[in-house]
């Protein structure tokens, strides 16, 4: 039998009054990226069409960080322009659901970052079983808080669902909760939305009153019990964040334990879920790896290192404080201390690149060396070739970025500039103090070198003429 059509609707328009924020809540980061921007990746695995995003605080920072998560081409917007509550918003997005749609919508929040597709797919699997109409996953508390109590009839069957600002002290005792998490025929979804009041105690349009409507009407209501709470926590404080950051973190790094990584200190190792690390690489204390960054097998981060989307070969060392961006860093090639990888730089292996050293859009060859103090950005640079201490490629005219090529076996003396654009070729030999502006053959030497001159008596008379200066030397 073949599945009815899906659609997804993520709501995501409030600000978040308890995160005391200028910034709309879904914006705050888990594990080093937005939290919507999870909640819908969980949700666009599904493959969901269309997947309505409502908006509304911060509607455009919103929508970029949604597009870049899932891309721009799967996406709808619904506006919210006044928050009235959760149906409001599903009613809202139901604008951008053609009436013509005869499948099944999915309906989340955009602050549920630790959503599991596997769990999704079993869910909305569940409810396609039971034929059901309207399905929503519940779990069980100890300690319900402000969620809303799923209230059953005598015969075990969901009779509505009741904020807890609304409910009676008998409702408040129960353990059954809502997760917010619903699937529903858009039949039906239409219909009971059509129907909501907001006579409550916040004033507010409940979605969580579909329940009860649909049950009014006649229809299969279920709450599909799940096992893990953690799955759909979502995010309203600070110490909701927080709490969050701790669990995510705890489950990250026992797993990559599981897998063969040492850490250090894992109480002050932070790595993204989506982050792949090889066995025997060992992770020092206060590390942020986020993005997706790919780390081979036998690899040392001493610590305090701060990586974002890099690849990292087999058996490289990081030593301490190195900063890392978008780039790829060869194997067996040591990094650091206090070096500054940005974005586009590529090493093929075997590389040195030292204190002090920063590098951007800076493609440099197996078993090239810069190790002190440098600046290689928009720079080409061949194998075996030597980077003296304070080395700078020259990139930036004011108006535009040129390319600084240089090429195998060079060896760049310390203090040398590279005007850019301009050539270096092979097995050249740049001396030290040198400003290179012109193109130089494979080969050659290349000096700018200008007579040294002295002036005898010089230091005494320059102490005299500030005789009685507040900073004059004492004799």
């Amino acid at each position: 039998m073949i599945a009815p059509p899906l659609a997804a609707i993520i709501l995501a328009a409030g600000l978040g009054t308890r995160m005391r924020s200028d910034r709309a809540k879904v914006l705050h980061e888990v594990a080093g990226e937005p939290m919507i921007a999870r909640a819908l990746r969980a949700v666009a695995s599904l493959n969901p069409h269309p997947l309505v995003v409502v908006v509304g605080h911060q509607a455009d920072e919103v929508r970029v960080v949604a597009q870049l998560a899932v891309g721009s081409d799967r996406l709808r917007y619904a506006f919210q322009s006044e928050q009235r509550g959760t149906g409001d918003a599903a009613h809202c997005a139901l604008a951008e659901i053609h009436d013509s749609f005869a499948g099944d919508v999915l309906i989340g929040y955009g602050d549920m970052p630790r959503l599991d597709p596997k769990t999704l797919r079993a869910f909305i699997d569940d409810h396609r079983a039971r034929r059901a109409d309207l399905s929503f996953i519940s779990v069980e508390l100890e300690d319900p808080a402000a969620y809303g109590r799923v209230v059953r009839d005598s015969a075990g069957a969901v009779a509505a669902i009741v904020e807890a600002r609304d409910a009676t002290p008998a409702q408040l005792a129960l353990r059954e909760i809502n997760t917010g998490i619903y699937l529903v025929s858009a039949a039906v979804l239409r219909i009971a939305v059509a129907q909501l009041r907001n006579d409550n105690a916040q004033r507010e349009f409940y979605l969580t009153d579909i329940a009860a409507i649909a049950r009014m009407q006649g229809r299969k209501v279920i709450a599909w019990r799940a096992h893990d709470e953690a799955e759909f926590a979502g995010i309203n404080t600070r110490e909701d964040l927080a709490r969050m950051e701790t669990q995510v973190r705890d489950e990250v790094n026992r797993r990559l334990m599981a897998a063969g990584v040492t850490f250090i200190d894992p109480a002050t190792a932070y790595i993204a879920p989506e982050v792949e690390i090889g066995r025997d690489t060992i992770i020092g204390p206060n590390v942020q790896i986020l993005g997706h960054t790919r780390i081979g097998a036998g690899v040392v981060i001493e610590g305090t290192a701060w990586l974002r989307d890099v690849t990292i070969g087999d058996r490289c060392q990081l030593k301490i404080c190195v900063r890392a961006e978008g780039c790829i860093i060869g194997e067996d090639s040591d990094i650091g201390p206090f070096a500054n990888l940005r974005e586009g730089t590529e090493l093929e292996g075997h590389n040195r690149i030292g204190n002090f050293v920063e590098t951007k859009k800076a493609r440099i060859g197996r078993g090239t060396k810069a190790s002190h103090l440098s600046y290689l950005g928009d720079a080409v640079i061949g194998r075996e070739t030597n980077v003296g201490c304070g080395v700078i490629t020259v990139n930036y005219d004011g108006y535009d970025k040129h390319v600084t090529q240089i090429g195998d076996r060079c060896m760049v003396g310390c203090d040398t500039q590279l005007i850019a654009p301009v050539k270096v070729g092979d097995d050249v030999y740049v001396a030290s103090g040198t400003t290179i502006l012109r193109d130089v053959e494979d080969g050659a030497l290349v000096m700018s070198h200008h007579p040294q001159r002295e002036k005898s008596g010089w230091t005494a008379n320059w102490h005299k003429r500030h005789a009685g200066h507040p900073k004059a030397l004492a004799k």
